[in-house]
């Protein structure tokens, strides 16, 4: 499980990075003569979905955003191999392995299933459609996958792919076909959760006929049946792993999170659990216990912000499937929200800048929505949806302004009237990040490499010749601009249009695959004037830059 459709078709891709996401070998980089730290817990991958232990015993895991296909020693966690772009590995969400030992995947924002030899050799077997998710084989070796979030269908596929798709069901919506799949070897049946409807169900992959045989679950995201045939549902809202009887009766047999992702047995019916909130793996070792194998944190940050002030401010980081509370000096984690996709007010977050009343403006082109979120007390105030890939949005003059990527422009909207929207900005290439400054606002083009003003009279060029600019701020005289392509933070004198370099040698920019936006997670930057904190989404970390 990972990825639903937005509203105008944006999704997540995949990104270069094939090793984990493991922050810099040090907490502190020089660049451009200023010393960087780095803040905050960094996952090993960007989010972590399906898991199943291999033939050989290793434990083997999939991540959509970082990507990979990657093999681990369940007791240490060490990575052993890790498969990702160069491998074939684009947007890989779920595995099962073949009766030849050969591992195949689903490759959810490309619509392939790929796989892969004992002896390294990779090809696309089948090319379903977008959103194909869960993949699992049969006794006899028929393989079998659905859509999820982009579609709903439920195939057969060949193997060797010689032979196309053969379409099973094609009405197992709304929203979601089947999740995490797992085949009963008692009955000879398929079984799979509906995410949206609570349930779990089994069906005749002959027939198509399909019939419930539990629910009651909040969001049942994957099924696995141990070495006694005993089915067991992962509850990804409740954060929990439940054993179901034969005669539906329930255990709660692990405890973990909200936010999980899918689990597996080893051959000694130890349970491992991952997460695609927070990019961990636990082994529970009851109700009460779990042993972490592989650490989670900052997996997707994004938008920063700071809120409070004094001893009591805090940096909020809009961490994709999570909007995280840090203390900005240490980076401990001070509280956390996390996001169970159809079923959570947050809502994931991309982007994140403070508003009055102690409120904060989040974005999301994933959810193709803009919040107003009140982070005292963990809860929505309002919701704009339906809108065009925003992928920033502020606070300014009591309207929401959002940059469009889907629309190529800046737009602005009272909260108390969203549906009457006033174009600021148009006919831009790839509107990205937002700030104010004495009264004026100031946007990215991404693609156009500019940091442009919008007054009154239009649309003015700031500054040019920029390579991916992301996220902005303004302070002490200056914009800050976050270069994404370059790896640094550079000053731009928003009269002249100089830029001064801040700091440089950044791990930024995760890029995207297909038509995704080319900001992805964003890189974005607050400042108090003194110092910054940027997101570096492809080292799972947060940059400190000191400004003085």
């Amino acid at each position: 499980m990972f990825l639903r459709l937005s509203r105008t078709a944006a999704c997540l891709g995949a990104l270069t990075l094939l090793a984990g996401c493991a922050p810099p070998d040090a907490d502190v980089v020089e660049a451009a003569a200023e010393e960087v730290r780095t803040i905050g817990e960094s996952a090993s991958f960007r989010g972590i979905n399906g898991i199943m232990f291999g033939p050989d015993g290793a434990l083997y895991l999939t991540s959509v955003v970082t990507p990979a296909v990657a093999r681990i020693d369940p007791e240490s966690g060490e990575i052993l191999d890790n498969w990702g772009l160069d491998d074939g590995a684009q947007s890989p969400d779920d595995l099962a392995f073949g009766p030849d030992g050969s591992v195949y995947w689903t490759d959810i924002s490309n619509g392939d299933v790929t796989m892969r030899t004992p002896t390294g050799e990779t090809r696309v077997v089948a090319s379903p459609g977008v959103g194909v998710n869960p993949i699992t084989f049969s006794d006899d070796g028929r393989l079998f996958v659905s859509q999820c979030f982009m579609d709903t269908n439920l195939f057969e596929l060949d193997p060797a792919g010689e032979t196309e798709p053969r379409v099973i069901r094609d009405d197992l919506g709304p929203g979601c076909g089947l999740n995490g799949m797992d085949w009963g070897s008692a009955d000879g049946r398929l079984y799979g959760p509906r995410w949206f409807r609570g349930e779990v169900v089994r069906v005749d992959v002959d027939s198509g006929e399909m019939e419930t045989v539990a629910s009651g679950f909040e969001v049942p995201a994957a099924v696995k049946f141990n070495s006694e045939g005993v089915l067991h549902v992962l509850d990804s809202l409740r954060g929990e792993v439940v054993r179901v009887g034969g005669d539906g009766g329930k255990e709660v047999v692990a405890r973990v999170q909200p936010g999980l992702d899918n689990f597996a047995f080893d051959e000694s019916d130890r349970l491992f659990i991952s997460s695609f909130a927070d990019g961990f793996i636990v082994e529970a070792l009851s109700p009460e216990e779990n042993r972490m194998v592989l650490k989670g944190g900052l997996n997707m940050p994004g938008g920063v912000a700071l809120i409070g002030s004094g001893e009591a401010t805090r940096l909020v980081v809009a961490d994709f499937f999570a909007l995280r509370q840090l203390d900005p000096s240490t980076g401990d984690e001070l509280g956390v929200v996390r996001d169970v996709i159809g079923f959570s007010d947050i809502g994931t977050s991309m982007s994140v800048h403070a508003a009055d009343e102690g409120r904060l403006v989040l974005s999301s082109w994933f959810d193709n929505a803009v919040r107003l979120w009140d982070p005292a007390a963990d809860a929505l105030v309002q919701i704009f949806g339906e809108l065009a890939a925003p992928i920033d949005a502020i606070q300014f003059e009591g309207d929401v302004v959002a940059s469009q990527w889907g629309a190529g422009n800046v737009i602005a909207f009272s909260p108390g009237n969203p549906e009457e929207k006033r174009v600021l900005a148009e006919g831009l290439s790839g509107p990205a990040g937002l700030t104010a400054a004495d009264g004026t606002l100031y946007v990215t083009d991404n693609l156009a490499g500019t940091v442009l003003r919008i007054g009154d009279d239009g649309v003015e060029t700031v500054a040019e010749g920029l390579d991916q600019p992301e996220g902005l701020a303004a302070a002490n005289g200056s914009i800050y601009v976050v270069e994404a392509g370059a790896g640094r933070v550079v000053a731009i004198d928003p009269a002249s249009g100089e830029s001064t370099t801040v700091a440089d040698g950044l791990e930024l920019h995760v890029p995207p695959s297909g038509a995704f936006p080319n900001t992805m997670l964003f890189n974005g930057i607050a400042t108090d004037g003194e110092t910054a904190w940027v997101a570096g989404d492809a080292a799972n970390t947060v940059y400190v830059i000191d400004l003085d």
